[in-house]
């Protein structure tokens, strides 16, 4: 891959790595206020902190997908499937850069996973 298509996916990466903290630091702040309520607010609250708890996991997991992006885009395997070792579509590292595997490595993952 050319330093040009490294430069784009790095700058995608980074600008999709800061937008995530955002989203997951605003969502803290306003986790952190609280209510008093009847009971129905209190399992309202509840299943909405949870629900913003694996929201917040989701969000840590992406970025350390991305950060392991990043490193391989500064060691030189960004764009090589973990499994394979083949080199991952342009189409699919457009659509997710942080991808680790190609489109066939994934599915025979999916499969196994099920």
């Amino acid at each position: 891959m050319n330093k040009k298509m490294l430069a784009k996916f790095k700058k995608a990466l980074l600008q999709k790595k800061v937008t995530t903290t955002n989203k997951l630091n605003s969502r803290k702040l306003v986790s952190g206020e609280h209510e008093v309520g009847d009971e129905a607010d209190t399992a309202t609250q509840n299943s909405e902190r949870e629900m913003q708890f694996e929201l917040d996991q989701i969000s840590s997991i992406a970025i350390k997908e991305i950060d392991n992006a990043l490193g391989k885009i500064e060691n030189g395997t960004f764009g090589v499937c973990e499994c394979c070792g083949e080199k991952i579509s342009e189409a699919r590292l457009n659509a997710i850069p942080w991808v680790r595997y190609c489109k066939e490595c994934q599915e025979e993952a999916d499969k196994n996973t099920k």
